[in-house]
């Protein structure tokens, strides 16, 4: 059986858009703005990508622990219920925010950035 994770630890690159949006004033913290981007890859890329084996591409960004992330365990029970034979959702959370925030920054790259609102499309 897979172990969860305890922390979780952005890549360099997402860590980075999370920042620019905390930055801009869209977020108070990376942690939000990291739990918007899971919310965003879930909404507008859930068939593109499967958390079980998308490859992270460094672990150079910040490490938040699952408790700061969760902790009322709500995104544990939404990821288990998007993908019932996962046992252990921190690392599905952690794809999805890496993957999101990074889909994120690619998206103010080449449309710059736009209110909040425009992402929720």
């Amino acid at each position: 059986m897979a172990t969860d994770l305890v922390n979780i630890r952005l890549s360099k690159g997402a860590n980075e858009v999370a920042d620019q949006l905390v930055a801009t004033g869209y977020f108070d913290y990376a942690t939000t703005a990291a739990k918007f981007a899971l919310a965003y890859a879930l909404k507008n890329h859930f068939d593109e990508i499967n958390p079980e084996t998308y490859p992270i591409p460094d672990s150079e960004g910040n490490n938040y622990n699952v408790g700061s992330i969760d902790s009322d365990g709500q995104i544990s029970a939404l990821l288990r219920a998007l993908y019932p034979s996962m046992n252990t959702p921190y690392p599905y959370a952690r794809a999805l925010m890496v993957f999101g925030l990074t889909k994120i920054g690619e998206r103010i790259e080449r449309d710059g950035l736009q209110s909040i609102s425009a992402f929720l499309d």
